[in-house]
């Protein structure tokens, strides 16, 4: 399965010098953790990150003084033939609300791709490096971290990598136990990014910002996180139908199930998230059709007839190799969020 454009570019790592970390005896308080994973990056890559947690969610700083982008050349030089994509996803707003998963949606069917481009963005090779230190910090630090009363490990973290000169950064909120699977190969790549929520923001106030004082610090919610997680799954689906649809010419594609009732893509993404994590507060989700003006309502239960494993669930692999990649290309990446939190408050499921 090939994972979208905004994800596809590879930072490739092999184990660090001096093994893996998931296998070192020493263990850490998360404190501990969080002055190991500064420490760590200053040492092996001359970065300076700043830390600082909100009830169970870590937040990683990056400050860097030069650009995260760039634009080249495409390798295709040769334009495609324009194909029609049997379904397209205009529009997608979410929120949690009254213990409910709510999703307003616009599809259309057989619309006519774009112009294809000779260019393309992605990140520097300086933005890669930064980034794959983190990961690699997070293995040496908090893979290694207890828990106590009073000193919580962290379930969610919040990366950023800011351009301090322009006040442009990338934002990342990930689960830690699924970064954690992922190092183990316990879940695929392709699983994992869909796990995992990326965002590009603009904030002037990071501008000339090296210590995060401006950094909305807020505790991710889980209704935040899975909110956030379906749509990307949403998103996800859509592409791949397109791009398997307009490979098929016969008449079965043109009347297919998804095409007559694109609703059934949103229940099956929302239920393969639910099921993955010990989330259990809410009652169902509501799917409404802004085209048609239709609303579905999901209860909780009726949900499980749209979930089902995956094929790697039944192949898990139990290696220690390492793999890292990043959105390749910023223009198209699974939108910003429009509210932004105040300091040290819940980061909540809003409709974007």
């Amino acid at each position: 399965m090939k994972f979208p454009a905004f994800a596809s570019m590879v930072l490739a790592a092999a184990l660090m010098t001096g093994g893996c970390g998931l296998l070192k005896d020493k263990t850490y308080t998360p404190t501990q953790a969080e002055k190991k994973l500064a420490a760590f990056c200053l040492k092996e890559g001359k970065l300076t990150v700043v830390t600082h947690r909100v009830g169970r969610t870590l937040w990683i700083y990056a400050p860097l003084e030069e650009a995260l982008f760039e634009i080249k050349a495409s390798h295709d030089t040769d334009k495609p033939d324009r194909e029609v994509q049997p379904l397209s996803l205009l529009a997608l707003v979410a929120e949690y609300s009254q213990k409910y998963f709510k999703f307003s949606y616009d599809v259309v069917p057989d619309v006519l791709s774009g112009e294809p481009t000779t260019y393309r963005t992605g990140y520097n090779e300086t933005y890669t490096k930064k980034r794959q230190l983190i990961y690699q910090g997070l293995q040496e630090s908090f893979f290694n971290a207890k828990t106590s009363t009073h000193d919580l490990m962290p379930e969610f973290v919040v990366i950023m990598v800011a351009d301090t000169s322009k006040g442009i950064s990338t934002k990342s909120v990930l689960y830690l136990k699924d970064l954690r699977q992922y190092i183990t190969e316990a879940i695929p790549p392709d699983e994992y990014y869909m796990r995992e929520y990326n965002e590009i923001i603009g904030k002037e106030d990071l501008i000339h910002d090296t210590k995060g004082v401006n950094v909305p610090y807020a505790e991710v919610t889980w209704t935040y996180f899975l909110t956030q997680q379906i749509k990307t799954r949403i998103k996800y689906a859509f592409s791949e139908n397109s791009k398997s649809g307009s490979r098929d010419d016969d008449d079965d594609a043109t009347d297919s199930p998804a095409k007559k009732d694109p609703s059934a893509i949103l229940a099956k993404a929302a239920a393969n998230t639910l099921r993955l994590y010990p989330f259990g507060d809410y009652d169902g989700v509501v799917l409404y059709d802004l085209r048609a003006k239709k609303e579905l309502a999901l209860k909780k239960e009726d949900l499980k007839k749209f979930a089902e494993k995956a094929t790697w669930e039944e192949t898990q692999s139990r290696l220690t190799t390492i793999h890292f990649e990043v959105p390749k290309d910023p223009s198209s990446g699974l939108g910003a969020i429009t509210t932004t939190p105040s300091s040290d408050k819940k980061l909540n499921a809003a409709a974007p």
